[in-house]
């Protein structure tokens, strides 16, 4: 009995982590490089994987540098800024990087 309300509690504690946060999605075009996504504040910064070019992130509440680059592309960068807002997910839609 004491084991199921300790798992309770620790489902109920990350279920209300998970509420406060928010996150990104979007699909980097071309796919075929793999790209290295970057999420960076202040001191703060989350790194993800796209190997079929669809990517999600998930941030605490605030603005996010996105940093998206590929090793293919010689060391070319692509940036933008984003507002991530509590508990809502924000579509970034198709990321075209230089080549």
């Amino acid at each position: 009995m004491e084991l199921c309300l300790i798992i309770v509690v620790v489902i109920g504690i990350h279920a209300e982590r998970l509420l406060h946060n928010g996150s990104i999605e979007g699909r980097i075009s071309p796919a075929k490089p793999s790209p290295s996504i970057i999420a960076v504040r202040g001191n703060d910064s989350v790194r993800a994987v796209s190997n079929d070019g669809h990517f999600g992130i998930d941030l605490q509440p605030g603005d996010w540098k996105l940093i998206i680059a590929a090793k293919e592309l010689n060391g070319i960068s692509t940036e933008k800024k984003v507002q991530v807002l509590e508990g809502k997910r924000v579509n970034l839609g198709e990321i075209r990087l230089a080549q």
